[in-house]
């Protein structure tokens, strides 16, 4: 477990365990998790038929998924630091007959180069990882260097100020809600402890300079389950 302050390895905390069981946890931790993925795939309809779609932070693929079968045309690129759910997502993809349409890079997306710009890009559930306010504007300034002028980014993460009175009403109902999903005694305390020493908390207001920064223009949040808050915006031309 690393302690507060310390940088979070991605790598080696979403490992081959980690990625086999992500897909059931993420429902029972996030209630809405499939309800996102449906609402991004709406409020990203209006782009070309055969959109270029990055997705930082992959994971076990679920976006892609979600969206290569709602756009049939679209291609995507697949970047992610753990190789373990790097490899679950090419399993996934083949399964579901997109391989030809899914490009994959294992490392951070600050890291990643591309010839071509993204029409789209997606971070869910990733950023909220990343300590340190220049760490976190280093990340979204990769995004949206990565995406053409105009370009649609989705961001969904866990947010909010610590030292709020609704963050502790909303962290306790989100665990409560975790553990109407069966979810142990045992298990509820080492997740609670992942949550106060693993997630960068930050405001709604400074997240939204962060991105203001990064070249982004508006965000509107269009999402939220307790602490999971979503918002789309486009990179400012």
């Amino acid at each position: 477990m690393s302690r507060p302050g310390d940088a979070f390895d991605a790598a080696a905390h979403f490992d081959e365990a980690s990625a086999t069981r992500y897909d059931r946890r993420i429902r029972s931790f996030c209630p809405s998790y499939d309800a996102l993925h449906h609402m991004t795939a709406a409020w990203l309809s209006r782009l070309p038929e055969r959109a270029e779609f990055l997705s930082a932070g992959a994971g076990t693929g679920a976006e892609i998924l979600a969206l290569g079968r709602r756009f049939p045309l679209w291609r995507f690129t697949a970047v992610d630091v753990s190789s373990d759910m790097t490899t679950a997502c090419r399993n996934r993809v083949a399964a579901a007959g997109m391989a030809e349409r899914v490009a994959y890079f294992q490392g951070r997306v600050q890291e990643f180069r591309s010839a071509t710009s993204f029409n789209a890009a997606s971070s869910i559930f990733v950023s909220h990882f990343i300590a340190g306010r220049e760490e976190k504007l280093a990340y979204f300034r990769a995004i949206s260097s990565l995406l053409k002028p105009g370009g649609s980014f989705l961001l969904a993460d866990l947010f909010g100020d610590r030292a709020s009175s609704e963050f502790g009403t909303l962290l306790d109902a989100w665990l409560a809600s975790y553990a109407s999903h069966g979810a142990a005694a045992p298990e509820l305390e080492k997740d609670r402890a992942h949550i106060e020493s693993d997630i960068a908390f930050v405001s709604e207001g400074e997240l939204l300079e962060l991105l203001r920064e990064a070249g982004f223009g508006a965000p509107i949040r269009f999402y939220q389950t307790f602490l999971f808050g979503g918002w789309m915006m486009t990179k400012r031309i």
